[in-house]
C-alpha cells in the first residue's frame, strides 16, 4: 500500500468545499457523505493508484496526473514510485475548468 500527502492547495480546496456544502448551501448531511465518500476513494487509490487512467489532456498527462470523480468533484494525484507515494494535488468540482486551473497551479503542484 502506497503513503500519500495532500498539497496545500489540495487541502485548501477540501476546505473550501465541505464549508461551501455545509454551511452555504445548509446541507451538513451531503457534505458529510461527499467526505465519507472521498475518503473511502482514496482508500482505494491507496491500494492500486494505477487502476485510474492518466488525464485526457496529454501536458497533464505527461506529468503523470490521474484523476478519480467523487459525485460532482475529482481528486486529482500523481504516483511517485520512488517513495511509494501518491500526491494529491487538487480536488475540484466538475463544473470548474479543471484542467486550466491544474495547467495554472502546475509549478506549486509539482
Amino acid at each position: 500500500m502506497f503513503d500519500h500527502v495532500f498539497s496545500k492547495i489540495a487541502e485548501l480546496d477540501i476546505d473550501q468545499s465541505y464549508t461551501y456544502i455545509k454551511d452555504t448551501l445548509e446541507a451538513p448531511i451531503a457534505a458529510e457523505n461527499l467526505f465519507s465518500e472521498l475518503y473511502e476513494k482514496i482508500n482505494d487509490v491507496l491500494e492500486n493508484p494505477y487502476k485510474k487512467a492518466l488525464v485526457q489532456d496529454k501536458y497533464l498527462a505527461s506529468l503523470g496526473i490521474r484523476s478519480i470523480n467523487i459525485k460532482n468533484y475529482y481528486l486529482y494525484y500523481t504516483i511517485d514510485e520512488k517513495q511509494n507515494l501518491i500526491n494529491f494535488i487538487r480536488f475540484l468540482h466538475q463544473l470548474r475548468d479543471r484542467i486550466t486551473i491544474l495547467k495554472g497551479s502546475i509549478e506549486d503542484l509539482m
